[in-house]
């Protein structure tokens, strides 16, 4: 027997119907619905790629500036079973319809961001090779290979078509119980910290280390984002504002025994599970058309800039910071700098990010944020992009 959600918030959401193999089809298309539905995506997506900004300057904080732990980054470690799961599950979410045709028709997924992957780890590893951005000795040209193949800076580019095509490879193998395989990925989704002793290794000072860990930690969010619209729905649907501040209280104490009492493996993926859970009940009831709701659905819509540029740009002040004498300043008041400067910093770095990536759409040179044609296939013309969006169909997990 199929069932039915006639879902009926400020979110819009069409009528989500579960199909066989965890597939969702939206029974209602209308311009209103899914403009509404559209918001709360860029909105989610947007407040996720504010919070990786704010973690990455508090990071820089902590390894540079505070030697103990500062304000945001408190506030980062404790919004991190958020952060990652919820943006893999949109991801997810919004595969559903790509996972349906064949696989070369969607090489944008696969190919088209191994290669974004590949460009920009290369050219953000390449500092490594001058001498007035790095202190180190010269890197091995081994190493910077091996950095092309595992997960490393931009790892969740890299994440995004293996986590693709392993879904597609479920969803063939397993069929109609394909949900099923959320049991043994929620396992190793729990038991992933265990890898690290083995991984960390693999690339050495001054490369980053191999994101593994994240990866086997992250795919359980997008496999759940394939299989989870209704459900998803079916959450925002049912708000309440006690079940809102019940289920965050909740949060905030689950995460006060993991970290008080080192639970991590067995309690920060339901901690990740409640999180996407407040989040439902959160996104249901806000304002999409305030200004703070638009300036969020903006960012969720061009995400991919961000995404690469905030790292480096993040770099950049930190060898401006050094060449300029600024480093004494900020650690003669280490507390203040780690409590100030993330929230202070995180708005301009995402602008100059989001006006780069405008820029580099209208130069000769797009092919830096967009893989070229002979790799991913001829592109849809923009008004098709848009009627697809119309019609509900999930067509980007990272909008460009």
């Amino acid at each position: 027997m199929v069932r039915k959600f006639r879902l009926r918030n400020r979110c819009g959401y069409a009528t989500m119907t579960p199909i066989r193999g965890g597939r969702v089809s939206t029974g209602d298309n209308s311009g209103s619905a899914v403009k509404e539905r559209l918001s709360w995506i860029d909105f989610s997506k947007g407040l996720c790629m504010v919070l990786v900004v704010l973690y990455h300057l508090s990071l820089w904080m902590e390894t540079e500036v505070h030697s103990g732990p500062g304000l945001w980054w408190v506030i980062s470690d404790a919004l991190n079973p958020l952060r990652m799961p919820l943006f893999f599950f949109i991801s997810g979410y919004l595969s559903v319809s790509a996972l349906r045709r064949p696989l070369g028709s969607s090489r944008s997924r696969t190919l088209g961001l191994y290669y974004v992957y590949v460009l920009w780890t290369a050219l953000f590893l390449l500092r490594r090779w001058l001498p007035f951005l790095s202190a180190d000795a010269e890197p091995e040209v081994g190493q910077l290979l091996l950095s092309l193949v595992l997960p490393t800076s931009f790892w969740y580019l890299y994440a995004l078509p293996v986590f693709f095509l392993a879904t597609k490879f479920l969803l063939r193998m397993l069929g109609n119980r394909s949900a099923y395989a959320l049991i043994p990925l929620a396992v190793m989704s729990a038991l992933s910290p265990l890898v690290q002793p083995y991984t960390q290794g693999l690339l050495t000072e001054p490369f980053d280390a191999a994101k593994i860990p994240s990866v086997l930690a992250n795919f359980l969010w997008f496999y759940l984002g394939v299989h989870g619209a209704a459900l998803w729905a079916s959450f925002s649907r049912r708000r309440s504002y006690g079940v809102l501040g019940l289920s965050a209280a909740l949060y905030v104490a689950i995460y006060a025994v993991m970290t008080a009492f080192r639970l991590e493996l067995l309690l920060e993926t339901v901690l990740s599970g409640l999180a996407l859970f407040v989040t439902a009940q959160l996104v249901s009831r806000i304002n999409m058309d305030s200004r703070a709701g638009r300036g969020l659905r903006r960012i969720g819509s061009q995400t991919l800039p961000v995404y690469i540029f905030h790292i480096v740009l993040i770099s950049a002040l930190s060898a401006v910071v050094k060449l300029t004498g600024l480093m004494p300043l900020l650690q003669s008041s280490p507390g203040m700098a780690a409590a100030v400067v993330p929230p202070l910093l995180a708005l301009p770095v995402i602008l100059l990010c989001l006006s780069a990536g405008s820029l580099i759409k209208r130069s000769p040179f797009p092919w830096l944020l967009d893989a070229p044609s002979f790799l991913v296939g001829a592109r849809k013309p923009k008004e098709d992009d848009r009627r697809a969006k119309a019609a509900g169909s999930p067509n980007a997990g990272l909008n460009r």
